[in-house]
């Protein structure tokens, strides 16, 4: 799936007179507010509509539906079914689905591109609901259908044939998902789950049959798992292990052996977090609350390694904006005004001062982290990020994105020196677009670069056209395929003969080596650092 707009309507505490719409998609959506506007409620519609899901990605329910009939799912782990419907009103319950089809696609058979999912309130145990497709091409006219054959439907209507293909494959994205609560350090507890999480001793359970077990892929994972904890901490050595009665977990950290309970929640939660993405390898990760528990230097290693176990995307809701603004490709912020909750697209424009206060850098500071580092887009800090974890100075710099060319251009010292009331350590790095060896960078970026010299900011302009020219081949084909390509010095990334989307640069960033980097300006330019 590319893109998936979902509207929502007198859902728990989204009415129709102010209805809810995000995009998801690749990469990071973040949800940002205040206690009570919302957000958790948002992310469990997820949860909660799981079986929903899944009856959509069956064609029979669909071909039911297109015969005008209803189709029967239970909310997912509601003890009473009319408590997801909004206590303002009586009205249906209502979800609108926008399936933004993919990029190849050329034409021909109509597609399912979205549809409306209606919910009366009824007093059975098991809610049914209507299905109203609508498609790419042209209005829907129902018709008798009734034929049904590898992802086609067939009928007398009109249009006399409908591929559901694309359509059931989403909802199998979004139903292979997982959400993660805000709570979630419970591993002394007994053998149970909290939402998708596995707790206490069914996750130390799972946690030794993997790591002992006989599948390969299995005990892959649970060293991928580790080996992530490792390098977030720091620890030269790390290894977890079930305790004999198979009650808590056993933790060696640089040869010295640990109680779970000794090393603290952050240290649990990780455990948690990581194990169960790996453990479901979901599509989405729905997560409340990542800064949970986590320095603040800690937050975006957290979000951004989790999403390494999401083949899609990671949706997650805040409260600090500075963390949103840092990560998140899709921002919306929401709040309550006259007991309605509001959800507006958040534009990002930061005040880097209050920004950099949002992301608490006093606390940066007490664990030795005393530069900032500016990178042109929330795509890059991904990316750059990755880097600099190669030489173990992702904890020590705090990386900022620009917001493209809002600020990575010329003329704006006044905005950047509100940096020097924090530190006066700031750097920058960002694309200079050159078009060939010989080339200057692109006028805005050279522009940057000396608004960024008058004001004793260390800065590169990178020698190559972006930072995704500095991508291996070998890293590029590890993540993307054999038939992928590492781009040429001065390539544009769509211009190539196979691009990939920039949102994917951070995982090809993650396969690389520092002996792939090292010997270039930007490897050279951040070991200064």
């Amino acid at each position: 799936m590319e893109r998936l707009s979902i509207s929502i309507k007198n859902y728990r505490c989204f009415t129709d007179a102010s209805p809810v719409k995000i995009e998801m998609g690749k990469g990071f959506t973040a949800l940002v507010g205040p206690n009570n506007s919302g957000k958790s409620s948002l992310l469990k519609l997820f949860y909660e509509l799981r079986e929903v899901w899944n009856a959509l990605s069956n064609q029979n329910n669909i071909l039911e539906a297109l015969q005008g009939g209803i189709v029967g799912a239970q909310f997912h782990e509601v003890y009473d079914q009319q408590e997801v419907f909004s206590d303002a009103n009586d009205r249906p319950m209502v979800v609108e689905i926008g399936h933004f089809l993919r990029s190849d696609y050329q034409g021909g058979v109509p597609r399912i591109s979205s549809a409306t999912i209606t919910w009366n309130r009824l007093s059975s145990f098991i809610p049914s609901f209507k299905f109203e497709p609508a498609l790419n091409t042209l209005p829907l006219q129902r018709g008798s259908y009734g034929i049904k054959e590898n992802g086609y439907i067939h009928g007398s209507g009109e249009p006399r044939t409908l591929e559901t293909i694309e359509f059931q494959a989403t909802m199998r994205e979004v139903y292979n998902s997982i959400y993660i609560g805000p709570f979630r350090n419970a591993l002394n507890a007994g053998a149970t789950r909290y939402y998708d999480v596995s707790v206490g001793t069914e996750f130390i359970n799972t946690w030794h049959e993997w790591k002992t077990g006989e599948n390969k892929a299995a005990a892959l994972a649970v060293e991928s798992v580790t080996e992530d904890i490792r390098r977030i901490f720091g620890f030269r050595k790390l290894e977890i292990a079930a305790s004999q009665r198979l009650n808590t977990l056993q933790v060696a950290v640089n040869g010295k052996p640990y109680k779970l309970r000794e090393l603290g929640a952050g240290l649990a939660q990780f455990i948690l977090v990581f194990g169960s993405a790996a453990f479901r390898k979901p599509e989405y990760i729905f997560l409340d609350e990542p800064e949970l528990n986590l320095h603040p230097s800690l937050q975006v290693d957290f979000l951004t390694s989790l999403a390494s176990y999401a083949k899609e995307g990671v949706v997650f809701a805040t409260h600090s904006i500075g963390l949103a603004r840092t990560v998140g490709d899709r921002i919306y912020s929401l709040k309550r005004r006259n007991d309605e909750v509001q959800c507006t697209l958040f534009e990002q424009t930061p005040n880097y001062a209050e920004f950099v206060g949002e992301l608490s850098f006093s606390s940066f500071k007490e664990l030795g982290c005393s530069q900032i580092l500016l990178v042109e887009g929330v795509t890059d800090v991904r990316t750059v990020q990755q880097f600099l974890r190669m030489i173990n100075k992702d904890h020590q710099v705090v990386i900022l994105p620009l917001g493209g060319d809002q600020l990575a251009t010329a003329n704006m010292e006044v905005e950047l020196a509100e940096l020097q009331r924090i530190t006066p350590n700031v750097a920058a790095i960002v694309d200079s677009e050159r078009s060939s060896a010989e080339s200057e960078p692109a006028a805005r970026r050279k522009g940057f670069a000396d608004s960024c010299g008058r004001l004793g900011f260390k800065v590169c302009l990178t020698q190559l056209r972006a930072i995704e020219n500095y991508l291996s081949d070998r890293a590029i084909k590890l993540v993307k395929g054999a038939k992928y390509k590492a781009l040429k010095p001065y390539e544009k990334l769509e211009e190539s003969e196979l691009p990939w989307a920039k949102h994917e640069n951070w995982r090809i960033a993650r396969e690389m080596t520092w002996a792939e980097l090292k010997s270039t300006d930007a490897g050279a330019f951040l070991e200064s650092l």
